[in-house]
């Protein structure tokens, strides 16, 4: 099979479209060569980015891959006037000798202020360009959460009611969604230049990708060094912190950036729940209610550093490190339960206390070669990955029971042991080539991903423990997947179209010693994403696109292990989950850049969920890892932005839905049930410029969402309020910044299920309301732009 793809996909020869070099020289008005001058390519229509670079010692500089059209270039450099010059591009062109002209001022530094659209919109994607705006004062999760069309819940991020999968300057984020999260709150925003939603990647993204989330970071087109210092406060239920620091050196052989940043985390969680459990002719047994808080403690060290070798003019040699250290973790759990007899008078109740210490390290290695063989674009890639996951988890539960006068009935007391250690190993070769109208890219990738956990369950009586053997075991997972992909893109006349396809061929083996079982899969698929797109002239786009994508079971998902909230609450997971299929078709029309309407069509098959079960007979409650039957969802998407005045930009995302889940009642006798939510999701984007310096900046974002199902629950609608101002300092030297999110309290909901013999509910209140305090000192050559980067591939997205 292996062999047979990789025929399939280098069997395939194409030709590829033409682009173009730009040259020039730079000479001071002595004719004298100037060396860093700084060389923008700006797109005519919108004074847009495209591309840059700067000049060499003899003052010459090159820009290359460039599509036909229109652009300004723009020359600047410290003591000499701005140079503009509008370049039609349609073959490669010398411009000659550009002469600078010295300021009429001297200047220390120059800020290079370039004006960007806050919102750009493509056929296959949205750009939501933040940079130097109040949205980048905050973390890098919080500009996620006002980016539009993107749905924060807890530590989930959906895309159009899809799970979104995060990049990071093309690379993928292999974090469980908690690790993502922590990550992402103490990566400053100062370093995101903007955010891609792409709701139609191409097969060179892997199949799990089906919505994507790409965090582009600055770049450097300047050498030097620039180096910053941050902090940041907020006030929540506990208040929190954060520090960092990020350095930045870049000269004509090297470029290396290194960030650190430490935070001290105490945060509160408070679930407010109720079950009714049955006797088998549906009256009621007993009505429980209870009161779950729990505070963590955190303090949270990640370390990020990158480092670019130039090994000749098109050759460039990468690596990149990522360290998460999370020492001595501790999570202090109390549950009060009062239960209820059927007519409502106090049966009895108990008071459980769990506290749970643990450590965890995440350590990632990266390392790629990159080659541009010529100006037209073929270039080859390659990278090799590992990854080393260690989490331990030691948990004490102690559960004290009293009748309704409260006189002490009994106790039950028991603790468990566990550790899990996951090895990644990923290699992998991309390339790419442009020729006569048509474009390719092909590639290959192998990730070997070794997993293993233990877990030991102790009985504790009279201060002694008992291992309970059937309650304790170890597991071990293997997995192989093996893939590659080709991909091929036409543009002409007012068409353009695109076809990819991936095949990956996956073998897993889950081993359970205490269970006995052994989990065996083999299988293999093919993914194909395909897209055509009519523009009749430059104000109107039609794009029809299908894609097929997979979702893999996280690692802890598969452990077939119990995490106790107490004796009668636990998680467990599922040795024999299966991966999830989805297609999605979409059509969608664009107007002026500014208006967007989409109607998509979603289904899933074996959709991975945790879906909640309470056993009526026994009285407890099971959140279990499952795959459920399936899983459909449509809707109509709309979204508009636009400049109401030069100091006010607005933007508006509008999406109605269906949504739809449908799984076996594993406690009503595997009857099929389906849930199903009609609703909508409002999200409302303001940004102002509150000072004609352009110094003082503020948004105001309002979100909205319906009742939408999640699994066996149907959550209930919600609204948060957001404000962020900030303020620029002794010439950009500087910035504070004050934010305030969920500022009526409206953004934690209730969760609920209803259906045959179940029925139970939750308020989930989470520290959404909160206030935060920014400061950010920027040193060294500041005005340069830094080329941040993370680790980020597959398979690290799935460890917890």
């Amino acid at each position: 099979m292996t062999k047979t793809l990789i025929f399939f996909l280098f069997s395939v020869c194409t030709l590829c479209s033409q682009e173009y070099t730009l040259n020039g020289k730079v000479l001071n008005h002595e004719n004298e060569p100037i060396s860093f001058v700084s060389i923008l390519l700006l797109k005519k229509a919108d004074s847009t980015f495209f591309s840059g670079t700067a000049t060499e010692e003899n003052g010459n500089f090159s820009i290359q891959n460039i599509p036909k059209g229109v652009y300004t270039l723009k020359a600047s450099f410290i003591g000499f006037k701005e140079f503009y010059f509008d370049v039609d591009i349609d073959s490669n062109l010398d411009l000659g000798t550009l002469i600078l002209k010295e300021g009429s001022e001297n200047l220390d530094e120059v800020t290079l202020n370039v004006h960007k659209p806050i919102i750009q919109r493509d056929p296959d994607k949205l750009i939501f360009n933040v940079e130097n705006s109040s949205v980048s004062s905050g973390s890098t999760w919080e500009i996620l959460g006002k980016t539009p069309g993107v749905i924060i819940q807890q530590n989930s991020i959906t895309i159009k009611n899809q799970p979104a999968t995060v990049y990071i300057n093309d690379r993928k984020v292999n974090l469980n969604s908690e690790e993502l999260k922590s990550l992402l709150q103490s990566f400053s925003g100062s370093n995101v230049s903007s955010v891609e939603v792409i709701t139609n990647p191409s097969a060179r993204y892997d199949a799990d990708s089906g919505m994507v989330l790409n965090i582009v970071t600055s770049k450097s087109i300047m050498p030097g060094y620039k180096g910053d210092i941050s902090t940041n406060y907020t006030q929540a239920i506990f208040p929190k912190y954060k520090f960092g620091s990020s350095h930045f050196f870049k000269n004509e052989h090297v470029n290396l950036f290194v960030d650190y940043s430490y935070s001290k985390r105490k945060e509160h969680k408070n679930d407010l729940g109720e079950i009714s459990f049955f006797e088998p002719d549906m009256s009621v047994n007993s009505f429980w209610e209870t009161d779950f808080q729990r505070i963590t403690h955190k303090d949270i060290h990640n370390i990020n550093a990158s480092l670019d070798y130039y090994l000749s003019p098109k050759t460039t040699l990468n690596f990149t490190s990522f360290a998460s250290y999370e020492p001595k973790i501790e999570f202090n759990n109390t549950e009060t339960a009062i239960i209820f007899s059927p007519e409502k008078t106090v049966d009895s109740l108990f008071v459980t206390s769990s506290n749970l210490e643990a450590d965890k390290m995440n350590l990632a290695f990266d390392l790629s070669i990159n080659h541009n063989f010529n100006d037209k674009g073929t270039k080859l890639s390659t990278n090799a990955h590992y990854t080393n996951f260690d989490y331990s988890n030691l948990q004490n539960l102690n559960t004290n029971y009293f009748l309704p006068n409260g006189n002490f009935l009994n106790q039950n007391s028991f603790s468990t042991d566990s550790e899990q250690k996951i090895d990644i190993l990923v290699g992998q070769i991309d390339f790419e080539t442009k020729l006569l109208g048509i474009a390719l890219e092909t590639g290959l990738k192998a990730s070997f991903i070794n997993s293993k956990s233990g877990i030991d369950f102790f009985d504790v009586q009279n201060n002694s423990n008992q291992n309970i053997s059937f309650l304790s075991d170890n597991f071990k997972y293997e997995e192989k997947v093996y893939a590659g992909y080709i991909g091929l893109a036409k543009n002409w006349d007012k068409w353009s179209a695109l076809f990819s396809i991936r095949g990956e061929q996956t073998e897993t083996k889950g081993n359970s010693i205490a269970l006995d079982q052994i989990s065996i899969k083999d299988y293999f698929d093919f993914f194909p994403n395909v897209s055509l797109n009519y523009s009749p002239n430059g104000n109107h786009s039609v794009t029809l696109a299908y894609k097929k994508s997979i979702t893999r079971p996280n690692y802890d998902l598969l452990n077939p292990f119990r995490y106790y909230i107490n004796e009668n609450n636990f998680t467990s997971g599922n040795p024999h989950l299966k991966p999830s299929l989805t297609d999605r078709f979409s059509i969608s029309y664009l107007v002026e850049g500014a208006f967007e309407f989409e109607f998509y069509y979603r289904t899933t098959v074996d959709d991975i969920e945790v879906l909640a079960f309470q056993d009526n007979a026994n009285r407890f409650l099971n959140s279990v890892s499952a795959n459920m039957e399936g899983r459909k969802g449509y809707g109509l998407n709309f979204s508009y932005a636009t400049s109401i005045r030069p100091w006010w930009f607005y933007s508006n995302y509008f999406a109605l839905f269906h949504e739809e889940n449908s799984f076996l009642a594993i406690e009503s006798n595997n009857q099929k049930v389906t849930l199903n939510s009609d609703g909508f999701f409002i999200q409302l984007y303001n940004g102002f410029t509150l000072s004609k310096d352009r110094t003082f900046t503020g948004n105001l974002t309002f979100i909205h969402l319906t009742g939408i199902v999640a699994g066996t629950y149907k959550m209930n609608s919600f609204s948060t309020l957001s404000l962020g101002l900030r303020k620029s300092l002794w010439n950009n030297r500087a910035s504070i910044s004050i934010s305030a999110n969920d500022l009526f309290d409206t953004t934690n909901r209730k969760l609920q299920t209803d259906y045959l013999n179940q029925k139970n509910s939750y308020f989930a209140k989470l520290e959404t309301q909160y206030v935060q305090l920014g400061f950010i000192y920027n040193f060294g050559n500041f005005n340069l732009n830094e080329s941040s980067r993370e680790i980020s591939n597959d398979e690290r997205n799935r460890i917890d």
